[in-house]
């Protein structure tokens, strides 16, 4: 497929590409692109909205692409921010590695395992000095990260934000880096953190990655987030429970009416 025809194919259904231009300019390299995404295993099961991203990695694999499938051991002690009015609960390494053991397993269901590339962001995180965290956390401003609209909506509500939280773009950002990646998947909430992870690319001299943003699967109350914690128990995901996933499908619909 030329460039062209690749890039107005892989555009549906896509919230923001930061930009069409640099998508299309890759595209045209001749090469399989890197294309990241990364999961943090906060719970033993994939949920729905991680599928739309899944599909959409697997359209770019269709067209001879690298998934490069991040599981986030290291990021998921930590808990992604983005989008949360509070603190996450932190999990232990035990916890997490649990379940990271059926993500792969889940993941496949859609993806290509023929073209996926499954790595551990701990494998990285675990050999840095606390003289390398130090100094990657140079590269950014607090100001910068006092911008998140999720961060400054707690400092308006007086809410508490924890340091560790700070650092989860940073190392979402320097993940990007390390797999060379060429375009980054993500929900809308995710803008931030991708783009943290094009400016380290860029001051590493590599090239950036794109921005890709795919819209945010609600939850059953039609307006927040689908989250692991709220609505999983209910909407169970990719091992089985289709009739009772279905139900709660339509309960979403009856929701946005």
């Amino acid at each position: 497929m030329q460039p062209d025809e690749a890039l107005v194919s892989l555009k549906q259904g896509a919230a923001q590409i930061i930009s069409e231009s640099e998508l299309r300019e890759k595209l045209a390299l001749g090469r399989p692109l890197r294309i990241k995404f990364g999961v943090d295993p906060t719970s033993s099961d994939i949920h729905l909205g991680h599928t739309v991203i899944f599909r959409k990695l697997r359209q770019f694999q269709d067209l001879g692409h690298q998934a490069v499938l991040i599981i986030g051991d290291f990021t998921g002690m930590i808990g992604d921010p983005s989008g949360r009015s509070a603190t996450r609960h932190q999990l232990t390494r035990e916890e997490v590695m649990a379940h990271a053991a059926t993500y792969r397993e889940q993941a496949f269901k859609i993806l290509d395992p023929a073209r996926t590339e499954t790595v551990f962001n701990g494998d990285w995180f675990r050999k840095m000095s606390f003289e390398d965290v130090i100094r990657l956390n140079s590269r950014v401003t607090l100001q910068q990260m006092l911008q998140r609209d999720d961060f400054r909506g707690r400092i308006d509500k007086e809410q508490a934000i924890r340091a560790h939280e700070i650092q989860y773009p940073i190392m979402q950002g320097w993940d990007s880096v390390m797999v060379k990646a060429d375009v980054e998947l993500g929900g809308t909430d995710q803008l931030f953190n991708i783009l943290v992870g094009r400016d380290f690319q860029k001051e590493e001299g590599l090239p950036q990655q794109v921005v890709f943003l795919l819209p945010i699967l609600e939850g059953l109350d039609g307006s927040k987030k689908m989250r692991l914690q709220e609505d999983e128990q209910e909407l169970r995901q990719l091992r089985g429970h289709q009739r009772r996933g279905l139900r709660h499908v339509w309960k979403i619909n009856e929701c946005l009416r």
